[in-house]
């Protein structure tokens, strides 16, 4: 299974430390809620679905981090 990360980030530049919580919303995005240790405040990060979506790795993306993954831990697949 092949992914993209989300980079999140409190409006101070903290990164959290943990998610409490993540969920969707009425009006179809997804949120990440956490407490920023930094900066002491309540951060809800959210994205639309569609968004989402787009952004998701293709199958031919895949393939290739796949590739690349395995090569940068020197695993060499059978010809």
């Amino acid at each position: 299974m092949s992914y993209r990360h989300f980079s999140l980030r409190c409006g101070c530049g903290a990164e959290p430390s943990r998610i409490d919580e993540v969920g969707v919303t009425d009006e179809r995005e997804l949120v990440i809620h956490w407490w920023c240790e930094e900066c002491r405040k309540t951060v809800y990060a959210s994205k639309s679905l569609s968004d989402c979506w787009r952004e998701c790795p293709r199958p031919e993306e895949s393939a290739d981090f796949d590739e690349r993954f395995l090569e940068s831990i020197r695993v060499r697949l059978p010809e």
